[in-house]
């Protein structure tokens, strides 16, 4: 019977929300990676691969369907749980290395293995060993800044080893690197995966790296699909090492510098305590201060949470209810051209509102329908306007078409102007952003007939006043 997977995606997807539509990133990925395992995630840029990898590390949720490790959901796990399980059983190889930059290569490497809690006694010579491993160690007491992009990323890779995780998950360990540090990389992530002690996933556009896998997945728009290729098995160390000696000439690692003093640490008992464990015990300190700074940044998160979705409550009430918008006036010219006059109000000045808008249109009522008559905005409605205190007027013109119309007052024409307004509570637009539909509703008076005719229809006195215009509530 075969092992259990150790990481397990069940139709897992997940979809980002913007402003011009969903973008989904992983779209229905299931997949199984056994313990042991050496996968290889392809694709081009923007295919997904590197939020599958987040999505299978717990760095991310999903919004669809599910993502288990060790066969138990991630979401299942409380946020103390899931710190604990990336800081003992995943080791985290990213694009940049991600090394601390005040640390020096030996205590860079000792911190996850001391986070996860693993036995003092063992930690400098694991963190000693590891530099063995990746050629480096002549240069454990060297800071990131001292070492090249190649050293720094077999660094970052030891620190993934130091904690012994089960799992190991890297993003273009060998990115941004030359040919000779991209391929000590492969040959390092080559001899681990023949070890068969942590699974290992890799996203990568490298051919060479993807070959030392034992199968390879191809994304493609948030897709997955298995690469079946029998013309490239996966490659073990022994035909990785060649050719870095063919590249190099002779040692498959840069020798130290010449002039370096061979200095080593301290491993003996004595030594031990009197050097490392003043340290290890301040990363023991440090250990549950990170659980403690954990707990307090997801109580800070919670209050941004919180105090976001107050701001956007505050933001659609000052959209919807502190924005007044409404007809401030209507004018009719000698040649039949009415132009109607809307207006923008903000109630609570202390509190800017920036209207992209509005845009306006006409309808007039004919046959129980309205029918829409061209019209034209002073400004564009794509332009951006600072609403406060003081009315902002929107002008807008439009000719009276040839024809009858309903006239539930005779002489009057029923007209509806409809708005579209999108409203932000930054001028920039990057804040929460509320779309709003009005309808203002007036009865004009027909431009084609006179003041007496209108009297007449209606059976007012000859000194009626006739309004030009009459607002209406909304109906």
């Amino acid at each position: 019977m075969s092992d259990p997977p150790i990481i397990e995606a069940r139709h897992a997807s997940l979809t980002y929300h913007t402003r011009r539509g969903p973008i989904t990133a992983v779209d229905d990925v299931s997949l199984a990676i056994a313990p042991g395992e050496c996968v290889a995630i392809l694709g081009r840029s923007g295919s997904g691969k590197s939020t599958l990898l987040a999505l299978l590390g717990g760095l991310c949720a999903p919004t669809a369907g599910e993502v288990c490790f060790a066969g138990r959901p991630w979401r299942s796990r409380t946020q103390r749980e899931t710190s604990g399980v990336r800081a003992s059983d995943i080791g985290l190889l990213l694009q940049d290395g991600a090394l601390l930059p005040g640390l020096r290569a030996l205590d860079n490497v000792l911190l996850p293995a001391a986070l996860a809690g693993k036995p003092r006694g063992s930690l400098a010579t694991r963190a000693e060993e590891l530099l063995e491993l990746v050629g480096l160690a002549d240069r454990w007491d060297a800071y990131p800044a001292e070492l090249s992009g190649g050293q720094q990323r077999r660094v970052a890779l030891a620190r993934a080893l130091a904690a012994e995780p089960a799992v190991i998950l890297a993003d273009e360990p060998t990115g941004d690197l030359d040919a000779l540090a991209a391929a000590e990389i492969t040959a390092m992530l080559a001899r681990v995966r023949a070890d068969r002690s942590p699974a290992i996933v890799l996203v990568t556009h490298d051919p060479a790296l993807a070959a030392i896998a034992d199968r390879r997945l191809w994304m493609e728009r948030g897709r997955c699909t298995e690469v079946t290729d029998a013309a490239t098995p996966p490659l073990p160390p022994a035909a990785v090492f060649p050719v870095l000696r063919e590249l190099t000439g002779a040692a498959v690692f840069e020798p130290p510098p010449a002039d370096l003093a061979p200095l080593r640490p301290a491993i003996s008992a004595g030594s031990l305590a009197r050097s490392w464990l003043p340290f290890v015990g301040g990363l023991a300190v440090a250990a549950a201060v990170v659980a403690l700074v954990d707990g307090l940044i997801a109580g800070k998160q919670e209050v941004v949470v919180q105090t976001a979705r107050a701001q956007r409550r505050l933001a659609e009430e000052m959209a919807m209810q502190d924005l007044r918008a409404d007809i401030d006036d209507v004018v009719v010219a000698a040649d039949g051209t009415a132009t109607v006059t809307a207006f923008l109000q903000n109630f609570r000045p202390e509190h800017p509102l920036h209207v992209l808008g509005p845009a306006l249109e006409v309808g007039i009522q004919r046959d129980g329908r309205w029918e829409t008559v061209s019209s034209e905005l002073e400004k564009p409605p794509t332009t951006i306007r600072t609403i406060g205190s003081d009315k902002t007027l929107v002008p807008l013109t439009f000719s009276v078409p040839e024809g009858t119309y309903d006239e539930l007052l005779r002489g009057y024409l029923h007209v509806r102007i409809g708005a579209a307004l999108v409203v932000s509570d930054r001028p920039d637009g990057t804040g929460d952003l509320f779309e709003r539909l009005d309808a203002y509703y007036i009865y004009l008076r027909d431009p084609r007939r006179t003041e007496n005719e209108i009297r007449r229809a209606n059976g007012w006195g000859d000194k009626a006043t006739v309004p030009l215009w009459i607002a209406m509530p909304s109906h």
